[in-house]
């Protein structure tokens, strides 16, 4: 996706407080009311887009400010955490493996136990020896035990096949998915190649729809996009003929000519109509009365482009928050302060503290066998909680 969000210093260069002491991203684009009577429509809308691309450009810039400032720190304190927690994991999987070396558990506690130590295996790996953790990996993994896990993830795989062929009322295509085991892994594998499904019925839509003789609604729409590029050309041309460096003969007026130049075509290589605009203004070439002088046709192919830019924006926007999110482990949204989701990040850290701490009492608790086979118990009941909840979402979505 082409970020077309307005580039910082043209930004800051043409809302300067001595140019625009209101402060306002979009103030001198749009068109102002006069006494003779109220904005058209088409006027309307075109200011209404404006203010839509302007704040969609500072949510992404704001986000941004947002991730430089708390990614960093959050980020080394969640290491550290993580590591402390791996840490607690390997110890536990030790003394739970040293444990069943001994007497004194019965054959459900030390199957308990066993069960234990194969789901810390995984865990517990960055944080132990490589020989040590293979040796143990292939004791409590077995090839009878790899079988049985790898029926039981063909199983589940099988159920999730069946479950989409449901829900599309056909057999799903396999190609490119059969080596695939993990049923979330599958999952997302089988959303990829619906998604590929939908888009390709897309394009057959619409190759059939323009094989057919367009109508008059579609003759407008097209036409209207044609006026559209039509007037982002117009403003290009006008403005590459204003700031072409070559032109100059002033070393400094030419570099200044030349920066802005650069602005100008990755504006127009990524239908970028807010900065065009903007450098137009910059470059003294329209003033602010010029928009408003302009027949709402033209005014309606520059709404056109706004709305194809807003769409864009809203995107990266969506794009950045999901990403933000992915790596601070909580939700962000692009309006969120930042006080906010320090108190966020703060929470999710002092969880994962209290998990770690948690752990290494658990330590010191199981060291004692009358607690250890309490805590065993507490662990089955834990485990049978998640199994009840992880059922009841899955029928609550079914039932929706």
């Amino acid at each position: 996706m082409i970020k077309i969000t307005p580039p910082l210093d043209l930004f800051d260069d043409i809302h300067s407080a001595e140019t625009n002491p209101a402060g306002d991203g979009v103030a001198r684009l749009k068109v102002q009311k006069t006494a003779q009577g109220k904005l058209s429509p088409a006027q309307q809308r075109f200011n209404k887009l404006l203010t839509r691309v302007d704040n969609l450009g500072r949510q992404m810039q704001d986000i941004e400010q947002l991730a430089a400032s708390v990614r960093g720190p959050h980020l080394a304190q969640i290491s550290a955490l993580e590591r402390a927690i791996a840490q607690a994991q390997a110890q536990m999987l030790l003394f739970l493996h040293e444990r069943l070396q001994r007497k004194g558990l019965s054959a459900a506690q030390q199957k308990s136990v066993r069960g234990l130590v194969q789901s810390l295996l995984l865990a517990a790996q960055p944080e132990m020896d490589e020989a040590q953790w293979t040796a143990l990996h292939a004791q409590y993994f077995p090839p009878e035990v790899q079988e049985q896990q790898a029926q039981e993830r063909q199983e589940a795989k099988q159920q999730v096949l069946d479950a989409v062929a449901e829900f599309l009322g056909r057999p799903l295509d396999l190609d490119g998915i059969n080596n695939v085991d993990s049923p979330q892994e599958l999952l997302k594998a089988m959303m990829r190649q619906m998604q590929a499904d939908r888009e390709a019925e897309q394009e057959r839509q619409a190759a059939r729809r323009a094989e057919r003789p367009p109508k008059a609604r579609q003759r407008k729409a097209e036409q209207h996009a044609l006026d559209a590029k039509a007037a982002l050309r117009a403003i290009y041309r006008q403005l590459a003929s204003a700031l072409h460096p070559d032109r100059e003969t002033d070393p400094k007026e030419r570099e200044r000519k030349s920066a802005l130049m650069s602005q100008a075509n990755a504006a127009n290589a990524r239908g970028d109509l807010v900065t065009l605009l903007r450098l137009q203004l910059q470059a003294e070439q329209v003033d602010e009365a010029h928009i408003a002088r302009m027949a709402d046709e033209k005014l309606a192919a520059l709404s056109l482009l706004l709305k194809e830019q807003v769409a864009v924006l809203e995107h990266e926007v969506a794009e950045a928050e999901m990403r933000l999110s992915g790596e601070l482990g909580v939700m962000v949204n692009a309006t969120m302060k930042e006080a906010v989701l320090t108190v966020h990040l703060q929470r999710l850290q002092q969880e994962m503290a209290h998990t770690a701490e948690g752990m290494q009492q658990d330590l010191e608790r199981v060291r004692d066998d009358a607690e250890l086979k309490r805590w065993l118990r507490e662990q089955a009941a834990l485990a049978r909680q998640q199994e009840r909840e992880e059922d009841m979402l899955m029928r609550f979505g079914e039932f929706y």
